[in-house]
């Protein structure tokens, strides 16, 4: 498994913890992520800031990986489920392709889509 591979998942285990802090360490300046609305975020404290507030507008939440691969070099190609309980009690739940680019042991862009 590559580095960047193992990085990826990673990324996937924090944000299932919400850990906002060691999710920090892995963006950049020069980060940017594209959220499937088509949001654009460029460097670590938006990007911080983005994830936060939509962390935040949920009790609790989980994404289920159900297919991973390297695609290319440091681009891995992320199939997801994701489900949480919003603040009304609501339950959201949606699938979705995420690509996460990896550079230098950065996470360089982040792209989300709609399955």
């Amino acid at each position: 498994m590559s580095k960047e591979l193992e990085l990826a998942k990673y990324y996937f285990d924090l944000s299932n913890t919400s850990d906002f802090t060691a999710i920090a360490t892995l963006f950049d300046e020069k980060s940017t992520f594209c959220t499937r609305n088509l949001d654009y975020f460029i460097g670590v404290k938006n990007i911080m800031s983005m994830q936060k507030a939509h962390h935040g507008s949920y009790q609790k939440l989980h994404w289920e990986v159900t297919t991973v691969e390297e695609v290319k070099s440091g681009v891995i190609r992320f199939e997801f489920d994701f489900s949480g309980l919003n603040k009304a009690n609501e339950l959201i739940q949606f699938s979705g392709i995420e690509y996460v680019v990896i550079r230098d042991g950065i996470i360089r862009h982040i792209d989300i889509r709609s399955a």
